[in-house]
């Protein structure tokens, strides 16, 4: 098989991010370097404000905050209604988000997609919801296969050799995978034939070296530029150029890979695309946490409404951030959350995450 099915156990704790090989790799090789003190240049403090549609981006129950704290603090720290800028612990204005997180009005766009395809090319977005636009109109495949095709081709700009792309799309019969490969083939450069009025022998699905793979030249997919970013803010030797990789990886996430398909070679890549989007919450808040602290929270209270919100890492890292600046009621709102959903998969806040909430509320 070319993408193996092994269903990989969720960690809560992750170690940091650094680079192993190229875009077309699964796993995240990591190491445990922090950068304490490492302080955002004011220039770069600036960022357009989320939108209210940015801000409730989680499905779910929508409960709100007052079944989480005591009545006599309800009005310290009740979520605000959506777009009204009220108090919420020690200054933080915030908008209405999912199970009573508070995302500050002023919170940068990061989960806000910026992703606009560059002209000429259809736009791939994999990051999220499947869909495949050309000129704002959004095309569609009339058969199974070429959407299956379309899907595996969009995780790698390299591709995959046909042999590959028969094991994983259509396993067990070599014979009917070669047909449907190519029906596949055809039907997705008719599709983009039509979308964009190119003539008959321009080739949408190309081949290179034995290995099929989307052409470059027409093709802006975001889980390229997603992988490409991944590479840029490990190998950057300036920080303005690490901050810019990580926040281009936060706003290019906007759900897991190839949301809605349960295929299993699916899933290995979808854990990894998790994996390095929780590392870039977490960097990007180290980064800038010593200048800008709220901005620091709002990478955090973003990453656990739409990355990741089982990742105890992000919500220790939270937690610590609100304690260092005295807001002991949002460190309290934050370990009931983390409690909340660690629950929703049979687990508990470790003994690590207990102590840092002890540390700050007694």
């Amino acid at each position: 098989m070319l993408l193996g099915a092994t269903l990989i156990a969720r960690r809560r704790f992750r170690p940091g991010l650094a680079v192993a090989g190229s875009s077309a790799g699964l796993t995240s090789g990591r190491s445990d370097s922090r950068r304490d003190g490492d302080v955002v240049p004011a220039a770069s403090a600036e960022m357009p404000a989320i939108d209210a549609a940015a801000a409730g981006f989680v499905a779910g129950d929508r409960r709100t905050i007052e079944a989480q704290v005591n009545p006599e603090e309800k009005a310290n720290v009740d979520a605000p209604r959506l777009g009204a800028n009220t108090e919420t612990e020690a200054g933080e204005a915030g908008v209405a988000a999912p199970e009573g997180m508070a995302v500050t009005s002023s919170a940068p766009a990061l989960m806000a997609s910026g992703f606009v395809a560059a002209p000429g090319k259809a736009k791939a977005e994999v990051l999220g919801t499947p869909r495949l636009l050309y000129g704002g109109a959004e095309l569609s495949f009339g058969r199974a296969e070429a959407s299956d095709l379309f899907a595996l081709l969009s995780t790698s700009p390299e591709g995959f050799s046909t042999q590959s792309i028969i094991d994983t799309l259509w396993p067990g019969d070599a014979a009917r995978g070669g047909r449907l490969l190519e029906s596949a083939v055809r039907q997705l450069n008719q599709v983009m034939r039509q979308a964009s009025g190119l003539a008959v022998e321009v080739k949408f699905v190309v081949k290179t070296r034995q290995r099929r793979h989307l052409a470059a030249a027409h093709f802006d997919v975001d889980y390229w530029r997603f992988e490409k970013a991944f590479i840029g803010a490990g190998s950057a030797g300036q920080e303005s150029a690490r901050l810019t990789a990580l926040q281009e990886m936060l706003a290019l996430y906007q759900g897991p890979l190839l949301a809605g398909r349960d295929a299993l070679w699916v899933v290995p890549l979808r854990q990894a695309a998790q994996r390095r989007a929780v590392d870039a919450a977490e960097r990007l808040a180290e980064l800038v946490r010593g200048g800008e602290p709220d901005r620091a929270l709002d990478v955090l209270r973003l990453a656990v409404e739409r990355i990741d919100p089982h990742s105890e890492m992000l919500w220790c890292q939270l937690m610590a951030i609100q304690g260092g600046l005295g807001r002991q009621l949002a460190v309290r709102r934050s370990f009931g959350l983390l409690k909340e959903r660690l629950a929703e998969i049979d687990a508990a806040p470790s003994p690590q995450a207990r102590q840092i909430y002890e540390r700050f509320v007694r």
